[in-house]
């Protein structure tokens, strides 16, 4: 079993996965052998080279591919956002042992129209954490309304004690 790992290129991950099979990961988020990158942790947690984005990888245990020729352990990286990864294992969301839905509080300066509340609820809850730990009991939504050159809300997701990173995404 291995673990899925997001984090900013430069600095170590901030979150880490349940333990996932390395089939499930070959099959829902099509990693391949050629995404290896390092049997010890990869140059880009010290280093951001520039790159001003979020990783996510996957670290595969040696006794996963015991006898299997094709596949190393070590650090794979995955060419996808930690929250397309998240919509892939949606559907077995309700089948994972221990997984909960938190409740929500949300926070916004001024009044939000209907349909971005809507949008920014059905957003949180896609966003639950259905493989980052988290020992919080809610999440917080912040609503920003849209200001200066931007047309659209901005919402922000987080856990109070900042266990799991926080998810962005304009309404």
């Amino acid at each position: 079993m291995g673990k899925l790992l997001t984090g900013r290129y430069g600095e170590e991950p901030e979150a880490e996965s349940l333990e996932i099979p390395l089939k499930d990961c070959h099959q829902r988020l099509g990693m391949k052998p050629s995404d290896f990158v390092s049997e010890g942790p990869p140059r880009f947690f010290r280093h951001s080279f520039e790159a001003g984005s979020r990783y996510l990888v996957y670290l595969l245990t040696a006794e996963e591919i015991a006898g299997n020729p094709i596949w190393k352990p070590g650090y794979y990286l995955l060419p996808m956002k930690a929250a397309e990864a998240l919509k892939l294992f949606a559907k077995n969301k309700n089948a994972q042992a221990g997984n909960r839905i938190l409740p929500v509080s949300v926070e916004s300066k001024g009044e939000v129209p209907p349909d971005v509340m809507t949008r920014a609820r059905r957003w949180a809850d896609e966003c639950q954490p259905l493989f980052f730990k988290c020992s919080c009991d809610h999440l917080e939504l912040k609503i920003d309304a849209p200001w200066a050159l931007r047309t659209r809300w901005r919402g922000r997701l987080r856990c109070p004690d900042r266990c799991q990173p926080v998810q962005s995404e304009q309404l």
